[in-house]
């Protein structure tokens, strides 16, 4: 097992705007997943409506996880005996990772290097995103990854800031829901 030390964020450049990797932490949700190639059509990896949560903490630490709606439930109550159908359709429908980040505020990119994950094979490569930052909306691309197809794919992930229910008393339980905004074309997520 690797041990990991959060790393300290890139500090801003001199100016009066705050750094990408202050206005990146928080809690998101994934509005969008779509995977592009060059002379194809986009595809949907997880459909049209993936859900899923990426939240970044100001110690530099990273959870993303990634989900299709709609996998069916396993028979069994004990998901340690579940059939290989049924795990296969749970993981091909599923990422899940969580480790470190680091931002570069001169490329515009954020590295994550997991340290956890349903895909062993993310287990501390550095795997780096390129940031599209708008208020409360955040793009995230894979650099082009190669395909069987020779072609190479890039994964476009868009996201929605979580925004915390302030009415809601800090002892309270919270749950999660979807408000729509009148202001914005995506719904306004909140926690409650």
């Amino acid at each position: 097992m690797t041990a990991l030390t959060p790393t300290p964020q890139s500090t801003a450049a001199v100016s009066n705007r705050p750094s990408l990797a202050s206005q990146l932490v928080g809690v998101w949700v994934l509005v969008s997943y779509t995977n592009q190639q060059p002379d194809h059509k986009d595809t949907y990896p997880f459909g049209p409506c993936p859900q899923g949560f990426l939240i970044y903490t100001s110690e530099g630490f990273v959870s993303a996880q990634l989900m299709k709606p709609g996998r069916p439930a396993f028979r069994s109550a004990d998901w340690h005996h579940a059939t290989p159908e049924e795990y296969q359709n749970s993981g091909s429908g599923y990422i899940a990772y969580c480790g470190i980040y680091e931002v570069d505020e001169e490329k515009g990119s954020v590295t994550h290097t997991p340290s956890v994950s349903l895909l062993p094979n993310l287990i501390d490569g550095h795997h780096i995103r390129l940031i599209d930052l708008h208020g409360d909306f955040l793009t995230l691309r894979t650099i082009g990854t190669a395909v069987p197809n020779g072609l190479s794919v890039t994964n476009r992930l868009e996201w929605k800031r979580a925004i915390p229910d302030v009415a809601v008393p800090i002892q309270s339980s919270r749950s999660f829901s979807i408000q729509e905004s009148a202001h914005a074309s995506h719904p306004t997520h909140r926690l409650r």
